[in-house]
């Protein structure tokens, strides 16, 4: 079947329809590449078309790239999931946190999901501040967790990556973050167009729009990835800028064993991470709650870590169905619904990640 044509198609009739402005999908199977599709425009003036090499803004889906650096440095035998972390960062070991492992960050129980609202000198943070990786990262070295860390998971929308971020690079004694990314992650999987911070010189940028009706999930989203400063600045929990061929390329790389062993995969996406007994499962569609360590768990009911992966707001997203070798990169620019990608998975003979809310059982995890 020709995977490539159908999917084009289905790109190609979602700009024509104006569902989609720009948008990139690329597949994987069974660890080769399948699919490498683009179409429509990087803003909706429609002067530039989007190409296989336009990166998008795609916010939290690069949670997922910062949680394998880490990994990486686990497998390599610099840091261990326990490893208290103020053991290499002495600066966080403070304010309720001198006790916090690496596995309570990775796992969303560290309690620091509140975003910094204040400099060092007390005064709002500016936007120059916000994108300053270092000066983040020092403000979550004094940051106190907003309850008992080790609780129940809750998702860290923005601190995720300045955590995560500050971990490697104080485990390594290291300030350049996005070169410790290139070097154990992005080269080895031939990322090549993903970016904790693009180049100020980058002229292949799509532009987040809303719907041609001026519809959108989040304006203030639209707003923050449209400055400069954020798209240059490094924070791997909302800055991340890509195409869709190097979100797939993660993904497939974890497949085929070169990032990552397949133990390490086993215990990052075991649902040991979660308290069964304290973490309802709460469904919602189109959104992931369920995590391992770093990585979203989004497969059947009957194996929920069959598929694995991270998406961003607005749509974008990447993931990987073990079970069929299934590796996925979605970009797009438009911050509205609906979103193509469910046509995308389809044409591959993929279910969509959503569940349906009367199919889900209470406790249907408690034996996993």
């Amino acid at each position: 079947m020709d995977y490539q044509k159908i999917v084009q198609q289905i790109l190609d009739d979602a700009v024509s329809r104006g569902t989609e402005c720009g948008c990139q999908a690329a597949i994987f199977i069974d660890g080769k590449l399948a699919v490498n599709a683009c179409a429509g425009w990087t803003d909706w003036t429609r002067t530039k078309k989007v190409d296989e090499n336009t990166v998008f803004p795609v916010y939290s889906t690069g949670k997922a790239m910062s949680s394998t650096v880490l990994h990486r440095l686990v497998e390599i035998g610099v840091i261990d999931y326990d490893t208290r972390i103020s053991d290499i960062w002495k600066e966080f070991g403070c304010n309720g946190k001198e006790d916090m492992r690496i596995w309570h960050v990775l796992s969303y129980r560290s309690a620091l999901y509140k975003m910094p609202e204040f400099n060092l000198d007390g005064a709002p943070l500016s936007d120059f501040e916000k994108s300053d990786f270092q000066y983040m990262t020092r403000l979550m070295a004094k940051a106190t967790p907003e309850e008992l860390f080790g609780g129940c998971q809750k998702y860290h929308p923005v601190t995720y990556g300045w955590l995560t971020g500050g971990i490697a690079c104080h485990a390594l004694n290291r300030t350049d973050y996005p070169q410790i990314f290139r070097e154990l992650v992005g080269k080895p999987a031939g990322m090549d167009r993903f970016f904790y911070g693009i180049s100020p010189f980058e002229d292949n940028a799509a532009t987040l729009v809303p719907n041609e009706k001026g519809e959108s999930c989040s304006e203030k989203s639209i707003e923050m990835m449209n400055k400069p400063c954020f798209r240059m600045c490094c924070n791997p929990s909302t800055c991340a800028m890509s195409n869709a061929l190097s979100i797939a390329k993660h993904y497939a790389a974890l497949d085929r064993g070169e990032l990552l062993k397949k133990e390490t995969i086993d215990n990052a996406i075991n649902t040991k991470w979660r308290d069964m007994e304290n973490d309802p499962f709460a469904f919602e569609k189109g959104r992931w709650t369920f995590f391992g360590l770093g990585y979203v768990l989004s497969g059947p009911l009957h194996d929920i870590t069959e598929v694995f992966g991270h998406g961003g707001v607005g749509g974008s997203e990447g993931l990987l169905d073990r079970k069929h070798h299934l590796a996925f990169g979605f970009t797009r620019n438009c911050f509205a619904n609906p979103v193509v990608i469910g046509d995308v998975y389809s044409s591959v003979g993929f279910k969509n990640r959503d569940w349906d809310p009367m199919e889900i059982p209470d406790n249907s995890f408690k034996d996993k």
